[in-house]
């Protein structure tokens, strides 16, 4: 009898163990691509293919999905939606990760209010929108941490960013992850009409196909900076700064340490096919600058080459892009076809054409590379051509008072004319800098009027501790050809989350 009651007193002991043990956190993802409209344009097969690069994407590494679905051919309304997130996300506990990805059409007019923001629904047959406000309703009803990408125009206004009419969003809060394809006033951008060896149509997002490389096995994981198996929020918004210039990324929260994807980094590569390793000399083009400087590495024998675009009335003109094929390696015997090249580190300098440098404004430069008969846009930059001199007084607008702790930031508008090289730090109530949110570096076109830079903090200092409360200014300076411009914004209050 003593021993049964010891045999059952430990088999108490091991249930409680059992049951008090935390669960291993479950991710789930749904993808969502519409392509065909009733009242705009069609976009097949690029939003079906997005979803194909971000579903493999996102099934590599150590991401060990519970449940992927996905939805290549669209849905009709917000009522097929909320199901499909339900349906996919229900099961999640507190510890779970919930990713949504969709790709479509972006709806917002300037002065309307971001939760008004509408991302159009359809399948062809029946199309209706969600508003921002909907889609977080519905996510509300998901416990655990929720990752949202989006590719469509105008998402930033989602998350306030990118505009100039409000500075608060109501997806604030540490449950909510998300990366937008553009700013509030700007388009997100993809391209189609090349076919493949198979004859089937080719396309894509610009925006989705650098995203789905940077977290790509194929790549080496490029996205992960320091190489340690995480990629985190903070890494993917840098890696789209860089390699996507065709609309402005934005993240929330700024500069997030969490996890987008996991991977075994000591069992992966470097990039081994393809192109990679893409970096971009900084600066701005002028009358007397007129060259375009970068470096990348080809891993195998592809054929390369650049396509130039440039803004009329604001807008990329693809239309009348132009295209370079590399001649680097070219020799120009019979049957030798210009742009390929062999494998090994290149350096180039592209010279940008009289006619281009007329105006200033902005052009977009993309690097193709055709592999097998694919065609890839694998890294464009938006560059600036600046004017002679400093064309306009520089302002700051920004808010009055956030709350970090809350999962506010404070966001600023830098109004300012034409391409320049910004700088810009948080300064303390006696002028000391406490963080630096950029240096000298190149302004992008982000489609807002007047025209400006956005810019957001966090509420850290440079070493990531939250600041003190208190009163802060954001402090700009502005070079432009051969003047320089500076500017404080007002005041502002951190509050700690009791006030």
């Amino acid at each position: 009898m003593k021993a049964a009651v010891r045999f059952f007193g430990l088999f108490l002991f091991f249930l409680a163990l059992f049951f008090s043990y935390p669960a291993e956190a479950e991710n789930r993802a749904l993808l969502v691509g519409c392509d065909h409209f009733l009242s705009g344009l069609d976009t097949s097969p690029s939003s079906e293919n997005n979803v194909s690069d971000m579903t493999e994407a996102l099934s590599g590494g150590a991401m060990n999905l519970e449940t992927l679905v996905t939805q290549r051919n669209g849905v009709p309304g917000p009522a097929e939606l909320t199901r499909l997130i339900l349906d996919t996300f229900s099961p999640a506990t507190d510890e779970d990760v919930s990713y949504f990805y969709l790709s479509t059409h972006g709806l917002w007019e300037p002065g309307d209010p971001g939760n008004s923001m509408t991302l159009l629904l359809s399948d062809g047959r029946r199309e209706r929108g969600i508003t921002a406000q909907q889609l977080h309703d519905v996510f509300e009803k998901i416990r655990g941490t929720k990752v949202l990408i989006v590719d469509a125009c105008h998402t930033g206004a989602m998350i306030g960013k990118g505009i100039r009419e409000e500075f608060t969003h109501i997806f604030e809060g540490d449950r909510y992850k998300i990366i937008c394809s553009s700013g509030g006033a700007e388009e997100s951008w993809f391209w189609r009409g090349s076919t493949t060896g198979e004859g089937a149509l080719a396309g894509g997002g610009y925006f989705s196909g650098v995203l789905s490389a940077g977290l790509s096995v194929k790549t080496g994981y490029a996205a992960d900076e320091n190489r340690d198996g995480i990629i985190t929020l903070s890494e993917i918004g840098r890696y789209l700064l860089h390699m996507h210039g065709a609309s402005t990324v934005h993240t929330y929260p700024e500069k997030d340490d969490f996890p987008i994807l996991t991977y075994d980094a000591e069992s992966v590569h470097r990039q081994t096919d393809g192109v990679g390793s893409i970096s971009f000399e900084e600066g701005l083009l002028s009358k007397t600058h007129r060259e375009i400087s970068f470096s990348f590495t080809v891993y195998q024998n592809v054929r390369v080459a650049y396509q130039i675009v440039h803004q009329v009335n604001e807008r990329w003109d693809f239309a009348h892009a132009q295209i370079l094929y590399d001649s680097g390696e070219w020799l120009g015997g019979s049957g030798d076809t210009s742009g390929y090249l062999m494998p090994g580190m290149k350096e180039r300098t592209i010279t940008v054409t009289d006619e281009l440098l007329e105006e200033t404004g902005y052009l977009l430069f993309q690097v193709v590379v055709t592999e097998d008969e694919k065609m890839e846009i694998v890294a464009s930059r938006a560059i600036g051509i600046a004017p002679e001199t400093l064309r306009q007084e520089v302002t700051v607008q920004s808010g009055e008072a956030f709350t970090p702790d809350k999962g506010e930031e404070m966001g600023f508008v830098i109004s300012h004319r034409g391409p320049a090289l910004i700088s810009a730090v948080i300064q303390d109530a006696e002028g000391s800098t406490v963080c630096r949110l950029l240096s000298r570096e190149p302004t992008r076109p982000e489609q807002i009027y007047p025209e400006g830079t956005t810019l957001y903090w966090d509420g850290k200092k440079a070493g990531g501790a939250r600041a003190e409360a208190g009163i802060y200014r954001l402090y700009v300076r502005l070079e432009q050809g051969d003047g320089t411009g500076e500017a404080f914004s007002q005041e502002f209050l951190l509050k700690d989350a009791e006030e």
